[in-house]
C-alpha cells in the first residue's frame, strides 16, 4: 500500500499554474498527466521564462489578430503569447496525443479564443481554421521536421505578417548563409527567394529547455516575400535547377546540372546556358548568388524549350 501524500500542487488550477516558473509548472504537469518527452518526435519543453517573454514580445510586435503555433507541448510559449496578446485569437497544434489533454486543460482560462488541434501541422488547412495573412506563425521546431515544415511555409499560399521560428543553430546558420561559405546551399537560396528578411533576435543555450538538448537553439524573425524576386522567371523551375546542382555540390556546375540530369538538358545544352548567363563552367554551385542561379534557370529553360 502506498501511504505517500499526495501532491497538493498537482491538483493546481490551470490559471494558477499559470503563475508558476516555467520549470516548476513543466514538471508539474508531466507528473500530473504522467508525461515523458519522446525523443523520436525530438520533445524537449521551454523551460526559460525570460525567453519565453521575449519570444512572445516579438510575436506580438506587429499586433496580429491571430497566432498559429506549430507545436504547442505544454504551453510555455502559447501562455506567454496569451498575455502579451489579451486579444488575439489562437490557433495550436500539437501532434502528440498524449500531450493534447494536458495543453487543453492549461489553455482552458482562454478557451473562447483559444483552440488546440491534436493533428499534424503539416496536413492542416489553416484558412480553414481561420487563419489570414494578417496572422503570425510561432513554432518550437524539432530537428527532424524543420525542413519540412519550412518548405511548407514557402510553397504555401498564406504568407503569414510574422514568422517567429525556434531552429538548432547550425540550421539558422544554413538559412542565412551567403555564396562561398561551406553552409551554402539550396536551402541558402531558397531562403533567399521566400524571405524579405531573416533575422536573428535570440540565442537559448541548451539549459533553456528540459531535456537539455545537444546543441544550442537560435530563434528567427521572418517576413516572408508576398512575390518571389523579380529574377525569378518561374519559382518551380529555379528549384528544380538549385536542388539538381547542389545534389553534386562537389563537381564543377556543368558536371553537377549534366549529372543530375536537370530538366533533361544535354552537357552541351548545359554548357550553352552557363555562358548565356555568364557564368563560368568550372565554377561550382555554392559559388552562385541568387541572380546567377535565375539567371541560369533562364537560359536553360530557354534552350530545353527550343530543342522540343
Amino acid at each position: 500500500m502506498n501511504d505517500r501524500t499526495p501532491d497538493l500542487e498537482l491538483t493546481r488550477p490551470a490559471r494558477e499554474m499559470w503563475e508558476l516558473p516555467l520549470s516548476k509548472r513543466t514538471r508539474l504537469l508531466t507528473e500530473r498527466y504522467r508525461l515523458h518527452p519522446k525523443k523520436r518526435l525530438g520533445q524537449s519543453f521551454l523551460v526559460n521564462d525570460q525567453a519565453a517573454a521575449r519570444l512572445a514580445d516579438v510575436v506580438g510586435e506587429t499586433e496580429p489578430p491571430g497566432v498559429v503555433e506549430i507545436g504547442g507541448g505544454l504551453g510555455a510559449l502559447t501562455v506567454a503569447i496569451a498575455r502579451r496578446l489579451p486579444r488575439a485569437r489562437l490557433i495550436v497544434y500539437e501532434v502528440d496525443t498524449a500531450l493534447c489533454q494536458a495543453l487543453a486543460d492549461v489553455l482552458a482560462p482562454i478557451s473562447r479564443r483559444c483552440w488546440v488541434h491534436c493533428c499534424d501541422f503539416l496536413k492542416a488547412s489553416h484558412e480553414e481554421a481561420g487563419a489570414t495573412d494578417e496572422w503570425a506563425l510561432v513554432g518550437n521546431l524539432p530537428y527532424s521536421l524543420t525542413t519540412p515544415i519550412l518548405e511548407s511555409i514557402f510553397s504555401a499560399s498564406l504568407r503569414w505578417r510574422t514568422v517567429v521560428l525556434m531552429v538548432q543553430r547550425e540550421f539558422a546558420q544554413r538559412m542565412m548563409a551567403g555564396p562561398g561559405s561551406h553552409t551554402y546551399g539550396a536551402l541558402s537560396l531558397f531562403t533567399q527567394a521566400n524571405c524579405e528578411q531573416v533575422e536573428r533576435v535570440m540565442r537559448l543555450k541548451p539549459s533553456s529547455f528540459w531535456p537539455k538538448p545537444e546543441v544550442e537553439s537560435v530563434v528567427l524573425r521572418i517576413c516572408l516575400r508576398r512575390h518571389p524576386p523579380e529574377c525569378i522567371e518561374d519559382s518551380a523551375l529555379f528549384e528544380t535547377v538549385v536542388r539538381g546542382a547542389f545534389n553534386y555540390r562537389r563537381k564543377t556546375l556543368v558536371r553537377a546540372l549534366v549529372t543530375a540530369g536537370v530538366l533533361g538538358a544535354t552537357e552541351e545544352q548545359v554548357q550553352s546556358a552557363v555562358a548565356a548567363a555568364g557564368l563560368d563552367p568550372v565554377q561550382r554551385p555554392e559559388t552562385l548568388s541568387l541572380e546567377e542561379f535565375a539567371a541560369l534557370t533562364s537560359a536553360l529553360s530557354g534552350l530545353v524549350s527550343k530543342s522540343e
